[in-house]
């Protein structure tokens, strides 16, 4: 097998990342199950970390394993989606796995699935992401990991990833986002949420809205396990934010330790590295993983995590780049944007997915935004442009909004605007930021 054969593999199972599907019908984890039984279970070979939230996830796992890895571990790291390059989502210690590792473990794979995925055509078809998971712990499994941290995909209790048995279970702050398939209610995706909590286990969780922690405290008491709140155990205090990063002092219980930077900026940063923070905590007082003050403070100042609040400059022009697909999200953009750029006027290339919640998106632009220039990335389930102008109208936005076919004529009319003193933020969509860092030539991240 080579390369691009493993590729076209990879894509050949059903890809819910770029079709429609129903979540309670078409997820289970028993196919999951199935594929690590037929590798004698190589999810027993190392420890590992689960990361659920609506937003942040990325964030906070990608903090927690530069934290480990500034500690001398071997850290692996899974996330989804990626920006340019599929192997981006499979990294040790900050380095993707390479074309060769993916490529042998991809036809380990094949030789096995092919044989015996008929077995549980009962379940349902194997999926893009499954496979994909299924790759990750072989991988870890092979080179001997110290820890894997796995980013939750899609909601918690059916996610192929929730087959782990995690030391800790971690869920960051909790909003709505896919109301499709989680619930229509807080307290229906705090559940899906709150089902990576394992018996007996040890689970951190950053702010939560109130019905979402009490979803989280009764499933806490149900597995008999052990909470850590932020706000309570443990917070953050004296933020100071700057275009290039942050620092702060974190507080755990009676200790506390001063001045501690990161690059990432915007205050919901902060937040993510003080659940990364807690989680190294229990890691070092309960299982044994040896962290120094010295090691931790340089993982947290080296962490980066491109697409999140992402700051390029190109002749003279600032662009954010941002994935937030939510409403919070993109609260918590806004926020960043009037504390770190102050009284600039702000373009909002704006591309979204197909299943999201416009006018919760939306409503925090709107009283920002000089213009908006709507959009979509190539991926087939993005919004039609014509949609979300439609929602622009309907919520009354009375400044310029442009259409745009793709992301490339979008930056070419912000081009055209020539706003002086002008921020443009590209959001809505992780797919369109993948593009986005391309055509603004970014820094590869392979």
């Amino acid at each position: 097998m080579q390369y691009a054969q493993a590729v076209n593999y990879l894509f050949s199972f059903i890809n819910f990342e770029r079709l429609p599907f129903e979540y309670k019908r078409q997820f289970n984890l028993q196919r999951m199950e199935y594929l690590l039984s037929w590798f004698d279970h190589p999810e027993c070979l190392f420890s590992s970390v689960l990361v659920a939230g609506t937003k942040g996830k990325g964030s906070t796992a990608n903090f927690l394993s530069s934290i480990l890895s500034a500690n001398r571990y071997s850290v692996g790291l899974y996330t989804s989606p990626h920006l340019s390059d599929s192997r981006e989502r499979i990294r040790i210690n900050g380095r993707a796995i390479s074309k060769s590792d993916f490529t042998k473990f991809m036809a380990k794979i094949r030789g096995v699935v092919e044989k015996r995925r008929k077995e549980i055509t009962s379940y349902g078809p194997i999926t893009f992401f499954e496979i994909f998971t299924l790759l990750t712990i072989l991988y870890f499994a092979a080179k001997r990991v110290d820890l894997g941290i796995f980013e939750i995909g899609l909601g918690g209790r059916l996610d192929a990833t929730n087959v782990l048995n995690p030391l800790v279970s971690v869920i960051t702050p909790i909003s709505y986002d896919h109301e499709e398939h989680l619930g229509r209610t807080l307290t229906s995706i705090a559940r899906e949420k709150a089902a990576i909590i394992k018996k007996n286990g040890y689970v951190v969780s950053g702010f939560q809205p109130p019905e979402a922690k009490r979803v989280i405290q009764s499933q806490i008491r149900k597995q008999k396990a052990k909470g850590y709140f932020f706000g309570s155990l443990f917070q953050a205090v004296r933020e100071r934010m700057s275009q290039r990063g942050s620092s702060f002092d974190f507080k755990l219980g009676v200790g506390s330790w001063e001045n501690l930077q990161i690059k990432l900026p915007g205050r919901f940063q902060i937040q993510n590295a003080t659940v990364a923070l807690a989680t190294a905590g229990i890691l070092d007082n309960r299982y044994g993983f040896a962290l120094k003050e010295a090691r931790v403070r340089q993982g947290l100042k080296t962490a980066s995590w491109p697409g999140r609040f992402e700051v390029v400059r190109r002749k003279a022009k600032t662009f954010i780049l941002d994935g937030a697909h939510n409403g919070a999200s993109m609260n918590e953009v806004c926020l960043a944007l009037k504390t770190l750029f102050p009284r600039r006027k702000y373009i909002i290339i704006l591309g979204t997915s197909r299943e999201k919640n416009l006018e919760q998106i939306l409503k925090p632009l709107l009283p920002i935004a000089s213009c908006f220039i709507v959009t979509k990335s190539g991926n087939p389930r993005s919004q039609e442009p014509k949609i979300i102008l439609e929602t622009i109208d309907r919520m009354r936005y009375k400044k310029t909004t442009f259409w745009s076919p793709d992301l490339k004529d979008a930056l070419q009319i912000a081009e055209e605007l020539n706003l002086r003193n002008a921020v443009t933020l590209i959001a809505g969509s992780l797919f369109l930021v993948g593009e986005a860092r391309e055509a603004l030539k970014c820094p590869k991240l392979i």
